[in-house]
């Protein structure tokens, strides 16, 4: 195969089309254990059509990759940088890992590539050890370090930066200071950060936060779990999707058996909230972390699950805690359908918060209100004042509306129903995610922002075990 010869053309589409060069010349290992040729996967491909965009606007790439679990992404930034390296002169590559077995792992993917290209385009090295490959003719090289060590990456100029696993960098600002400015504020340079997330917490995510702003010249690429074709696996024939799996496939468009490989990881991993860090289907998931001060816990949520069928509802509500605004990064308008059971407990039904504009938000709490035959709608006003219900009232004048206005702090609101949450009396009558994720999120002695799902959730609750007489039926206090 390494005496195949290639046509001026040929040899010049390979310069220009990657993905082609890719396939033709580069070989990688199979998880099977194969030497194939490396065609780009659905994620691969994502990132290369999303980088050659930025290049192409702004003369450079500077890209923050989040992604699961063995989506080839290194792989792909390795055949990227090989293949700049090899087709330019003067160049340089420096990939900076986690660890030295991810150093050796990144080096064997670089080193697997030449060592199968086909000699009609392999360039010819004049140093090849375990951290460096360097291209006499071309004076082109390829260098692999690893953050533990302080200080590595400083000095000579490079071209090409792959920050692999930036969550799990030892001395993660050091290198940032460092090793990243020995690229130059040039047109064709490229620095690539990718990782799985460590949580809302260091450099990383300081770094995805801020791709995703106006100001930034980075730019966040989000690779979901189930792009990855081999995430699948065929179900028995009496498998059944809970209403959670149902709700969560039909959010991303998933089919059985990427619900059921779903399923199996959870268990192997020994939870939901793992899957989702290490497996996310949004940036949001990828970063939740829980807060040790919140008034909330996972193993209480999860406690107070609620059992079906559920019990006949003496009063269903729809709270509202309404945003400003809709733009990019404002806040969402939390909307929480909840009723109180004849049983005495309060059941949280629905979560329809996201970020809509007004008129988007009303039209889904009326809905709600009708698809529930809700008794009432249950609003704060301290932002939008009357605007709140003339809104509502413009799509349906008979609704049933109480204004509430938050005079008291957010703590003093929502510790009367975190106490109820620890008496079993409040049960989620399914999985809700992104409500779940801010209530286990939410310490309010520290945390100035508006949780808009947990106002709506502390509305709800208020009014209907909180205000007026006590709930008929069966009280229990412990």
């Amino acid at each position: 195969m390494n005496d195949k010869t290639f046509s001026k053309a040929e040899r010049q589409r390979f310069k220009d089309d990657f993905a082609h060069y890719a396939a033709t010349c580069l070989k990688l290992r199979s998880k099977q254990g194969r030497i194939v040729p490396f065609e780009l996967n659905t994620a691969q491909a994502h990132i290369h059509a999303a980088l050659e965009k930025q290049l192409a606007e702004t003369g450079r790439v500077r890209a923050v990759i989040l992604k699961g679990r063995q989506q080839g992404c290194s792989t792909y930034v390795e055949a990227r940088f090989y293949w700049k390296v090899t087709h330019h002169k003067g160049r340089s590559a420096f990939i900076l890992t986690h660890l030295d077995e991810a150093s050796r792992g990144i080096y064997q993917i670089a080193r697997r590539f030449h060592d199968h290209c086909p000699d009609a385009v392999k360039a010819k090295t004049r140093v090849s050890n375990s951290k460096e490959l360097f291209f006499g003719a071309l004076d082109s090289g390829y260098r692999i370090g690893t953050a533990k060590s302080a200080g590595v990456g400083r000095g000579a100029t490079v071209q090409f930066f792959h920050g692999s696993e930036v969550a799990f960098w030892a001395n993660a600002d050091e290198h940032m200071q460092g090793a990243l400015q020995a690229v130059p504020d040039a047109d064709g340079t490229e620095v690539i950060l990718e990782s799985t997330s460590a949580g809302a917490d260091g450099l990383f995510y300081k770094l995805a936060q801020d791709a995703q702003g106006a100001d930034s010249e980075y730019r966040l690429i989000f690779i979901p779990w189930f792009w990855q074709d081999e995430y699948r696996r065929k179900p028995p024939v009496d498998f059944a999707a809970t209403d959670e799996e149902r709700a969560y496939a039909g959010s991303f468009g998933l089919d059985d058996a990427q619900v059921y490989w779903r399923r199996q990881k959870i268990i192997s991993l020994g939870g939901n909230n793992i899957f989702r860090r290490e497996y996310p289907a949004t940036a949001q998931e990828a970063f939740h972390a829980d807060v040790a001060g919140a008034l909330w816990t996972r193993a209480q949520i999860e406690s107070n699950r609620a059992a079906s069928p559920l019990p006949d509802m003496a009063r269903v509500i729809i709270a509202v805690d309404p945003a400003v605004s809709a733009k990019k990064g404002s806040d969402e308008t939390g909307i929480i359908v909840a009723g109180l059971g004849r049983d005495g407990c309060g059941y949280v039904l629905a979560d329809l918060s996201g970020r809509y504009a007004p008129l988007d938000w009303a039209q889904r709490v009326v809905k709600a209100y009708h698809d529930f035959s809700a008794d009432r709608v249950v609003a704060e006003v301290n932002q939008g004042g009357d605007l709140v219900e003339c809104t509502l009232r413009s799509i349906d004048p008979r609704l049933s509306y109480k204004a509430v206005r938050a005079s008291r702090g957010k703590t003093t609101r929502a510790e009367p129903v975190a106490a109820l949450d620890m008496l079993g009396r409040i049960k989620h009558a399914g999985r809700f995610a992104e409500l779940e994720d801010q209530m286990c999120g939410f310490d309010p002695l520290q945390n100035a922002d508006s949780p808009d799902r947990v106002d709506a959730r502390v509305w709800a609750m208020t009014e209907l075990m909180l205000n007026g007489p006590p709930p008929q039926g069966p009280k229990v206090w412990s």
